[in-house]
């Protein structure tokens, strides 16, 4: 009796591919619902930091805060009305959260020496 390619029968447990079935689903789940709920990692993707902010900026502690300026390492900057400052996981920070004692990374508002347009305040965990 000759068998052909179409009478062939596996020979292997289908659970396997049940088991890896599933499991691609769940993911494909997870990931679906990662952007739904808000991941963090995705909405790096959604407002990046733009690219000559990133390249700009410069690190120290903050040593004293002022109403409408800002010690940096000894160093005394003035604050941009329009300043966006973000903790280290991209969350959008009010002003008022910066104190003495947080470590900063801060990016110079263009063709300003001193006026701080952008901050990242590292939050102690």
């Amino acid at each position: 009796m000759k068998t052909t390619s179409a009478g062939y029968i596996s020979t292997k447990p289908k659970g396997n591919r049940v088991q890896i079935s599933t499991m691609i689903s769940v993911s494909m789940f997870c990931v679906a619902m990662s952007g739904v709920c808000g991941n963090s990692q995705l909405a790096h993707a959604l407002d990046p930091i733009p690219a000559h902010i990133l390249n700009g900026l410069q690190a120290g502690v903050v040593t004293s805060v002022e109403q409408q300026s800002i010690n940096i390492s000894g160093k005394m900057y003035t604050v941009d009305h329009e300043i966006q400052i973000r903790d280290q996981e991209d969350n959008v920070l009010q002003p008022e959260v910066v104190q003495i004692g947080h470590e900063v990374k801060f990016h110079l508002k263009k063709g300003e020496s001193n006026k701080i347009d952008f901050m990242i305040v590292y939050m102690p965990q």
